[in-house]
């Protein structure tokens, strides 16, 4: 197994508690970006699988808007004992069955209508077979929705009072970001160039039907401070998400 993957999964057990209340459906990232553009607009007898479901607040989204069936996937055991209990209602009814593992293995599950993803999709370290297995999950016609940092919003930093780019944006090297959001643990990423991940969702199969790169709405959710990651001076000036639609044709 990647021993990234591994660190990974106990990196998110030991700041689970910071991430509850994250971005979840209809928001599609920071600063409250996506709820204006409709990305999902059936719910009501659809089935979903959400990838990175976290504390299942999407999860609960949907089902309060009737949808049939829900999976949850997630790689961290602390992160699905909160969406338990957060959904043990519906959970109980049969509406939503909580899934440990991981996006590269492949999950036994029936073909849904939908697959959705805030920002859990990037965290991959095996893109062709993440996106090989999503393809895998939907029925024809399905649309899978994903969002995640835009890779432009990751290279810039403040720095003498002016943003400038730190990084270079094709480089694509995988990064271990030490005391990530706690001290002493260590988050895996690759940044992959926009084009990159075009290229990965057609060579999966998918038509790319939407791209959206949303301007911030709610700066309230942001840092007031342009030093931190999630500033909202950053995030005027450079878009933090990117959005993908996709569709499987056949």
């Amino acid at each position: 197994m990647n021993e990234s993957i591994l660190e990974n999964e106990k990196t998110w057990d030991a700041v689970a508690d910071q991430f509850v209340e994250a971005s979840a459906l209809p928001v599609w990232g920071p600063f409250g970006v996506g709820d204006d553009l409709n990305l999902i607009p059936e719910i009501e007898g659809k089935t979903f699988l959400e990838i990175g479901c976290g504390s299942g607040r999407s999860i609960k989204y949907l089902a309060d808007r009737g949808a049939k069936k829900i999976y949850g996937l997630d790689i961290s055991s602390v992160q699905l004992k909160e969406a338990e209990g957060f959904n043990k209602e519906i959970i109980d009814q049969g509406k939503v069955e909580l899934i440990k593992g991981k996006m590269e293995d492949k999950l036994e599950i029936e073909p849904v209508d939908v697959i959705f993803s805030v920002y859990a999709i990037g965290w991959t370290p095996d893109p062709v077979m993440t996106l090989k297995n999503m393809y895998s999950y939907l029925k024809p016609g399905g649309t899978f929705v994903w969002s995640w940092d835009h890779t432009l919003f990751t290279d810039v930093q403040y720095e003498d009072e002016k943003f400038v780019v730190t990084y270079a944006y094709h480089d694509e090297k995988p990064l271990a970001i030490k005391n990530w959001k706690k001290e002493g643990v260590t988050a895996h990423i690759t940044y992959r160039k926009t084009s990159t991940w075009f290229q990965l969702l057609k060579d999966a199969g998918f038509d790319v039907v939407g791209y959206h790169e949303p301007k911030p709405k709610n700066l309230s959710r942001g840092f007031d401070d342009p030093k931190k990651y999630y500033s909202i001076q950053k995030a005027e000036k450079v878009p933090a998400t990117f959005i993908f639609v996709c569709k499987k044709n056949i």
